[in-house]
């Protein structure tokens, strides 16, 4: 239908409407004067050309139209889009997932768009487009059902007249301008121009609708730029997929806290318990056995990831490997056959077939700079059940899997010890990220303690590695490639990257095995409680706790983490040979030292990580979710905690003389290794005087009670002085620039400790407790006491040195002592 140039100066009218949040062509809730409506002026009805109410549906829908069939039909009359929604879907959960085709920021195409539940309803001659909500729900024969359906009154996102009446009474309306105005809720750029934004194609299918917008918009200047800034345009198509939500929903299975799995939650006011009743609800896919009686049988609908057809072509096989990896698990929930990995059908196969249809989950490579990967889901809110899950495989992920690889088992692997690394090699780590992108896609969340499960020693064991199917419990964990194992542990290769692991398989049972003769999420949970309680005595089945502040058994990037102290040194075994390495590797005559300077700092980085891993044992607990059957943390014993500190001030407080090689620095920087080991060294430290930590172990000696195993703060402290501090007990002391700057660090972070900046005054309250114990503890006078000690030897040390450096480095640590001791002088 093609607009007069009347009707274009009503959507000029109408704009104003838009941005103030009520949408559609011909928006009824819009104010219109007096006098136009009495006089049926066409401005009150845009695009309507003085015509009022509905019109015969072949007025509307010409023979010009083209059209789709499908949930409902859709036609494109010229520029105009119609949707023609028969009476049985209305009233509907629909499920409408927003995402960027094309174009855009790189913020915008890589971070998708929303999703939200809504309907289309009917009032009168107007079908009203509103967002439904699931946050709260009730049993509809509960009388309490009223008053929650009255709080579910959701919003009204658009307002369209009724153009036409179908076949049986199917309303026909026209939807162009809720993709190409500015509706806030279906805006995929800032401020669409309806100017310059117009429809770029649709579809129809017996599921879902799928619509695909040019939008045009206003990106306004960030904040802090030049006064006069202008906005900038920004184009991008959008993307729409309209799918009805299942009519029959999928049967939820309650979440349990021992277990890692995605949920949903809902406050269920028709429950019987005496309070406002949350109830959580697993995210997973609705696998259904074609032969229900049969201990294995292929679902119903597998689920199937589409690869996507931009994926580079070499890599495509070991990406498709990564999604059928899961299938084992599965298998051994019940389900044969019940995942997949698929390359997207090309246009000319099916030509309706989309990435971003709501039916699809997807595999995405994204030509981006950044080193990552992400996996989600959407679900029915309703339920917990997965519609769409989505992988983005960023292309740099590749050199971040490099480094990783080259970094922490280069030592160990002879196709590692020259890059770049075969395509085989990278293959097989871009299939591990795709199976832990896909972990999370299918309803898993991170498990960070499976790394601790296994003592170092039998990461060392090549037959302990077979049997238990990889040196970590699960791919969820970030604990990247087996850096304890050491060259003559002659491990395998292959065994060196994580696999599907037996936490993997364990919760893929819990997710997804039928429980027979359950009839509701109640009559199961006895059964999934028994499964869950099979932590008890397997260890690697286990979950991390939500609510821990300082699980010691739950370190990221970690291998080992068992032992901590243990393994980092093992590691630092293999980033010695990795730094003797560099040279040879990383130098070639006519390129530029960019690779050795990026291998050097992450040698560097690893380093730190170790410590870090270390430094986590001090006031560490270790700690295992439990429903009802015992103690939760368990804080460690001394001789741990003290072997840590022991461990610091060898690995951490000590420059390794493989980081200041002059060979490698002299090619990568005329400056910088004394920062760049200062701030490794600081972030210890600053750890390590963390009032939260010191607290912890002010609480934990307090309840061990006299005699109790606990390492005390003051000893703590004490050791910590001793091995940051050492060169004060020598007859001559001579301290270096490193271990000037090490000192110097110290100082900084015990004086966050003991003179807390006070909080903003907007704090919010969790910020204002915080300062309130950094304030009012005895971490604070025990620091204080340490540091009149360090005062009394630092100026014992000044009058014994002879070297003039360590004599003006104490003097001055002597006047920051008396200035942190007495802030207002």
């Amino acid at each position: 239908m093609k607009r007069s140039s009347r009707a274009w100066a009503a959507v000029g009218v109408l704009t104003v409407a838009v941005v103030s949040g009520c949408a559609g062509r011909r928006a009824s809730a819009t104010p219109v004067p007096a006098a136009a409506a009495q006089a049926g002026d066409s401005a009150a009805r845009p695009g309507g050309g003085g015509q009022q109410g509905p019109r015969p549906y072949t007025r509307v829908i010409t023979s010009e139209a083209v059209t789709r069939t499908g949930l409902f039909n859709v036609h494109r009359v010229d520029d105009d889009l119609f949707f023609e929604i028969p009476r049985a879907e209305l009233n509907r959960d629909i499920l409408v997932v927003q995402r960027t085709a094309a174009g855009g920021s790189s913020t915008g195409f890589f971070g998708g768009g929303p999703t939200r539940v809504v309907e289309f309803a009917r009032e009168g001659d107007r079908v009203l487009l509103r967002q439904k909500s699931y946050g709260i729900v009730a049993d509809t024969m509960r009388n309490i059902s009223q008053a929650v359906r009255a709080l579910n009154y959701g919003p009204i996102i658009a307002s369209f007249d009724v153009e036409a009446w179908g076949a049986d009474s199917a309303a026909v309306i026209d939807v162009t301008e809720l993709f190409t105005t500015n509706v806030t809720e279906f805006a995929g750029v800032p401020q669409v121009q309806s100017d310059r934004s117009f429809i770029q194609s649709f579809s129809a299918l017996p599921e879902n609708v799928n619509v695909e917008a040019t939008q045009t918009g206003n990106q306004p200047p960030p904040s802090g730029s030049p006064p006069g800034s202008r906005p900038a345009t920004v184009t991008a198509i959008t993307s729409w997929s309209f799918l009805k939500l299942p009519e029959d929903p999928m049967r939820p299975r309650l979440h349990d806290r021992r277990v890692g799995l995605g949920s949903i939650e809902h406050i269920d006011y028709s429950r019987p318990e005496h309070e406002a009743m949350t109830r959580r609800f697993i995210r997973r896919y609705r696998l259904e056995k074609q032969n229900p009686a049969a201990p294995v049988s292929d679902p119903v609908e597998p689920i199937v990831f589409y690869i996507d057809r931009a994926t580079p072509e070499w890599l495509v096989p070991y990406v498709i490997e990564g999604v059928d990896d899961w299938e084992p698990a599965y298998r051994e929930a019940g389900f044969s056959n019940a995942i997949e990995g698929r390359l997207a059908p090309a246009p000319a196969d099916d030509p309706d077939f989309s990435l971003l249809d709501a039916r699809h989950s997807v595999i995405y490579w994204r030509p981006s700079d950044v080193a990552n990967a992400t996996g989600g889901q959407i679900v029915d809110p309703r339920t917990g059940e997965i519609i769409k899950a989505e992988v983005n495989m960023y292309h740099n992920v590749q050199n971040l899997l490099r480094n990783w690889y080259f970094t922490q088992v280069s030592p160990l692997d002879p196709r590692a010890q020259q890059l770049p690394l075969p395509d085989s090699l990278m293959g097989r780590l871009v299939r591990y990220v795709v199976a832990h992108e896909v972990g999370h896609a299918i309803g898993f969340p991170h498990n960070m303690k499976a790394s601790a499960m296994y003592p170092p020693d039998s990461l060392r064991s090549e037959a302990f590695l077979r049997r238990m199917g990889g040196h970590v419990a699960t791919l969820m964990d970030y604990s990247r490639f087996n850096y304890v194992a050491q060259p003559e542990d002659s491990i395998p290769p292959a065994l060196l990257v994580p696999d599907i692991g037996p936490y993997d398989r364990f919760a893929i049972m819990w997710q997804n095995k039928p429980i027979p003769g359950a009839a509701t999420p109640d009559d199961e949970w006895a059964t999934l409680d028994q499964w869950s309680r099979m932590q008890d005595t397997i260890p690697w089945f286990r979950w991390q706790t939500a609510d821990a502040t300082a699980p010691v058994d739950e370190l990221t990037e970690a291998v080992g983490d068992a032992d901590a102290v243990k393994s980092s040194g093992l590691g630092m075994r293999n980033l010695e040979r990795v730094v003797a390495s560099l040279l040879r590797v990383a130098e070639r005559p006519g390129q530029d030292y960019t690779l050795l300077d990026e291998l050097y700092g992450n040698a560097v980085a690893q380093w730190g990580r170790y410590n870090g891993h270390v430094a986590a044992v001090v006031a560490g607990a270790e700690t295992w979710e439990r429903y009802g059957t015992g103690p939760r943390f368990e804080p460690l014993p001394e001789a741990r905690q003290r072997e840590a500190v022991r461990y610091l001030t060898t690995n951490a407080f000590r420059v390794p003389a493989m980081f200041l090689n002059p060979d490698i620095l002299r090619r990568i920087e005329q400056e910088g290794v004394v920062q760049r080991i200062r701030g490794a060294q600081a972030g210890v430290l600053n750890s390590l005087l963390a009032v939260s930590r010191l607290n912890r172990l002010v609480e934990y000696e307090a309840l061990a009670g006299q005699g109790g195993d606990a390492y005390t703060v003051a000893e703590f402290l004490r050791e910590l002085r001793d091995g940051v501090w050492t060169e004060l007990a020598a007859g001559n002391p001579r301290i270096d620039v490193y271990r000037r700057n090490l000192q110097r660090a110290y100082l900084e972070s015990a004086d966050r400790a003991i003179n807390p900046p006070a909080p903003p005054a907007n704090a919010s309250a969790a910020q204002q407790a915080a300062a309130a114990a950094a304030r009012f503890s005895d971490a604070r006078a025990l620091l204080r006491g340490e540091l009149v000690e360090l005062q009394r030897a630092v100026a014992t040390a000044t009058n014994r040195t002879n070297d003039a450096m360590t004599r003006l480095h104490l003097r001055d640590v002597t006047l920051e002592i008396e200035r942190m001791l007495d802030p207002t002088n």
